[in-house]
């Protein structure tokens, strides 16, 4: 992508040079400028430099996508302390990061003998202490968010594998492995393994958004994957969700009865019914529980299919769960995709796109004001 130094030589321009000046000022006025490099001010930016549009892109920022960004767990902490004018959000993603620790030290306080260190937890800690740049880091923002020397583990959330098998006579007296605990030095030095989204959202598959990147063949700058399943929390475990029809009749949690109520009603789903349109302005709850479809089908179908509020209207319900079943099957178990480095992915491909036909970047820019010529009433320069 172009810079500010690209920017003088592609308009051959001596900036030094104060003869330069007017000739400045008639690039200037050939330019589509975009503040901010957000989601939508990047679409826009592709679709003007596509057509022939020549475009400046200005964000005062030193990353791309703006409140859509992506970052490792290290640019995270350096993004959090930036914006410390903030206190609630400051305090609100603090406990975010510290909330697996509390029960696990309530264990070891109720524990008489002290927890025992394995020697892969050694390791860990010599390996930590021996790091220099990210261990700084660690030790840095480890002492503002007290977790320094804490560990913490999500172990405690049973999550449902389809291929686990009962618990047998035979592996009731095996022995389970230890928990594997994470130490906030290692943490942070294996941030660069994950991204996290400022933005968390999946893309439906059949969605306005990946058919637009489909149409734009913005979609070949990044890559995406399915997601394998979808999870709901309900009474204290988390749930899978049957999604696909070998997901519904390979489900532990439905009974044979209401295997056969969620097939017969994804199936009325998905044409819209006079029966339906009764219950238009009524809320999608009451439409289910006429149904008589039962509360483990009410609670997958309102919070896991459709997504929705018990007071959403029933034809918004009903709309949901529609969009939900055509986005099965396209390209995975699930309808929904993500792209694999983070969504701050997305705004970036569209900027990548506005790149490529001559679009000009410039981050860590901000605009301080607009000059319009009173006779034309155009902009010189900004």
């Amino acid at each position: 992508m172009y810079s500010i130094d690209n920017f003088s030589k592609r308009l051959q321009l001596d900036f030094t040079d104060v003869s330069c000046r007017e000739k400045l000022l008639t690039e200037w006025s050939e330019f589509i400028f975009i503040v901010c490099s957000g989601l939508a001010e990047s679409v826009v930016a592709a679709a003007c430099s596509r057509v022939g549009q020549r475009v400046l892109h200005v964000d005062r920022r030193s990353y791309y996508a703006a409140n859509w960004a992506s970052f490792t767990f290290t640019g995270l902490l350096t993004w959090i302390q930036q914006h410390q004018v903030n206190a609630a959000l400051y305090m609100y993603i603090t406990e975010l990061i510290i909330v697996f620790l509390s029960q696990e030290d309530e264990e070891e306080a109720k524990s008489p003998d002290p927890p025992n260190t394995t020697e892969e937890e050694k390791g860990v800690d010599e390996d930590a202490a021996a790091e220099t740049s990210e261990e700084q880091s660690a030790g840095k923002f480890g002492t503002e968010f007290h977790v320094k020397n804490r560990f913490f583990t999500v172990a405690d959330l049973q999550l449902p594998d389809s291929g686990e098998e009962e618990e047998t006579e035979e592996t009731a007296g095996v022995e389970q492995p230890t928990r594997k605990k994470i130490s906030y030095a290692h943490l942070v030095k294996e941030g660069r393994r994950f991204n996290i989204d400022l933005v968390s959202k999946l893309m439906y598959s059949r969605g306005s958004l990946v058919d637009l990147l489909i149409k734009s063949n913005v979609s070949r700058y990044a890559e995406f994957k399915n997601v394998s399943r979808v999870l709901t929390y309900r009474h204290g475990n988390i749930e899978q969700v049957p999604c696909s029809r070998a997901d519904v009749f390979a489900s532990r949690q439905l009974s044979v009865v209401e295997k056969r109520k969620l097939m017969r009603f994804l199936t009325s789903c998905v044409e819209e019914t006079e029966q339906q349109q009764a219950y238009n302005g009524q809320p999608y709850l009451e439409f289910l529980r006429d149904q008589k479809l039962g509360e483990n089908l009410e609670h997958f179908l309102l919070h896991s299919i459709a997504m929705v509020t018990e007071d959403a209207p029933t034809e918004d319900g009903l709309a949901a769960t529609r969009h939900f079943l055509r986005s099965l099957g396209r390209y995975g178990n699930t309808p929904f995709l993500f792209p694999v480095y983070g969504l701050g992915e997305i705004p970036q491909c569209f900027c990548r796109m506005c790149a490529v036909f001559g679009g000009i970047y410039c981050l860590r820019h901000s605009v301080h004001c607009l000059l319009v010529d009173k006779d034309t009433n155009r902009y010189k320069c900004c």
